[in-house]
């Protein structure tokens, strides 16, 4: 990695199959300054902070060359540093750089660059093998940082609660059912029974709720009934774009036209942000995310997570408070702390957050 860094010119060439990336580097040249904790992508220059390969850490800063199609980047500058676990790193390995955050202008991507075999004295070059956006930059368009939720009292009690992309909210009561606990939808300013019982449960783009039992069985809410999906699960999520994740002990699954498909890791909480990321909490409160196959860890610990259909995160924290555990928003660098406490989140389309505290009492932001 070092003589990589130390070339004289490192490239990154992008084939023009993926117009994507590049309408992605030509719209934002003009960009605003970035979090400096993350690589970014602005005015030109592609900023890498932290970059680890073989024990060995660095800082670089690529350019676009003007005109360049495909898309290239020339190294204007590198910098060796020293070894620092608590930073997130892109890194090199196996002739490929993952970089799993690029903030430009407040969104994230993430991208898989890899490194071309080219002739001796030649320019190194990398070309783009994937990429994507997901939630760990804080988008403009979603709620300002520095606003605080005005906490409003909700009639009925819940254990846990799910809200969709359309803005529907489902509930799972503190009433003891075959299953778990009653399971209720919020409609016309009330709470309606619906059959069934349950112990978690989240809500589709399209108002459908889906729950898992107390025996971890999954089920959707098909033409007024319970339908049996197949798997278990401790905990279900699903993002505003359809996707639906669950974890479990033996791993996390997405659901895939009748299939569950699963990944290596597991946690006891799940959310999934409007690109079909998953967020997932571990045995040891450890929060990950999953990007391009590889679970990136988050600073931070918590017990529950919540993701809105803007793409805000939300958590219940460790730290004991009234009413729960401390509640924070993610900034895309770290974790703010947000007036009150709960023992459960779930966000609304806007990025509003539902809450029930260890009373089971629910809170609904504004």
């Amino acid at each position: 990695m070092y003589n990589l860094f130390k070339a004289n010119t490192l490239r990154l060439s992008c084939e023009t199959s993926i117009a994507g990336w590049l309408l992605l580097v030509t719209s934002c040249l003009l960009t605003d300054t970035a979090l400096a904790q993350h690589p970014s992508l602005n005015q030109g220059v592609l900023s890498l902070p932290y970059v680890v390969s073989n024990e060995a850490a660095y800082s670089a800063e690529l350019s676009i060359i003007p005109g360049s199609d495909p898309v290239r980047f020339e190294l204007i500058a590198a910098q060796s540093l020293p070894l620092n676990n608590s930073l997130q790193s892109s890194a090199f390995e196996d002739n490929q750089l993952f970089i799993p955050d690029i903030d430009v202008g407040g969104l994230a991507y993430w991208a898989v660059l890899g490194l071309i075999e080219i002739g001796a004295g030649a320019a190194t070059e990398f070309e783009v093998r994937e990429f994507g956006l997901h939630a760990a930059v804080v988008s403009s368009s979603q709620l300002g940082l520095a606003t605080q939720p005005q906490w409003q009292r909700m009639p009925g009690n819940a254990r846990d609660i799910g809200v969709g992309a359309d803005g529907s909210v489902w509930a799972v009561g503190t009433d003891e059912r075959s299953g778990g606990y009653g399971i209720y939808h919020w409609l016309g300013g009330i709470w309606q029974r619906i059959d069934g019982g349950a112990l978690r449960i989240d809500v589709d783009p399209d108002g459908v709720p889906w729950i898992v039992n107390d025996s971890h069985s999954i089920y959707r809410r098909q033409n007024g009934a319970w339908q049996r999906m197949g798997g278990n699960a401790r905990d279900i999520g699903i993002g505003a774009d359809g996707s639906v994740w669950v974890t479990s002990g033996g791993g996390t699954y997405r659901y895939d036209h009748g299939d569950w498909v699963g990944v290596r890791g597991s946690g006891v909480r799940i959310d999934v942000d409007p690109n079909g990321v998953p967020w997932v909490i571990d045995h040891t409160n450890d929060i990950h995310q999953l990007i391009a196959g590889r679970w990136i860890q988050r600073n931070g610990a918590a017990r529950d997570i919540g993701i809105g259909g803007d793409g805000s995160v939300w958590i219940i924290g460790t730290s004991e408070d009234d009413g729960g555990h401390r509640i924070y928003r993610w900034s895309g660098a770290a974790w703010n702390r947000v007036a009150g406490s709960s023992r459960q989140i779930s966000v609304d389309p806007d990025g509003y957050p539902w809450a029930a505290n260890s009373a089971g009492d629910i809170y609904r932001g504004q």
